[in-house]
């Protein structure tokens, strides 16, 4: 009798444990975000801007847009793409009109030839994805 209530205890114990890392191992969010890492990208990413090269403000967009998702992915936001995720999240931006106008931005720059950035675009665009960085925990 003993030994088969200790049984079914060590049974129990085994079926939790295994329960508890399926459900860790299919979690949608994972650990916290590497706030170090994201914070030295951040600031290579703003590095690359130049206020007198156009190409290097679009560049730095394009790279911001790129780290915002790997963000949002890495935090495990679903969707398979960028805007799918930024659906996703729909509320629980600070601002989320400005990181969609950010993003749709790098979508521009990206699909149309001679598109013209203004530094105080540029400014908000930049803005825009250091506070979503900041709203999903990675700077």
């Amino acid at each position: 009798m003993d030994g088969l209530l200790i049984a079914l205890v060590v049974a129990a114990l085994v079926i939790g444990g295994l329960l508890m890392l399926f459900i860790q191992l299919t979690s949608k969010q994972t650990e916290k975000l590497d706030r170090e890492l994201y914070r030295k990208v951040w600031q290579a990413v703003q590095r690359v801007a130049d206020t007198n090269n156009p190409d290097s403000l679009q560049m730095a967009i394009i790279k911001a847009d790129k780290l915002l998702d790997r963000a949002m992915r890495e935090y495990g936001v679903s969707g398979t793409t960028m805007g799918e995720r930024l659906k996703a999240r729909h509320g629980l931006w600070t601002n989320e009109d400005a990181v969609w106008s950010a993003h749709k931005l790098r979508n521009q720059i990206a699909h149309e030839s001679r598109v013209t950035i203004t530094t105080q675009t540029f400014k908000r665009a930049m803005a825009a994805f250091e506070q979503a960085l900041k709203d999903l925990g990675a700077l």
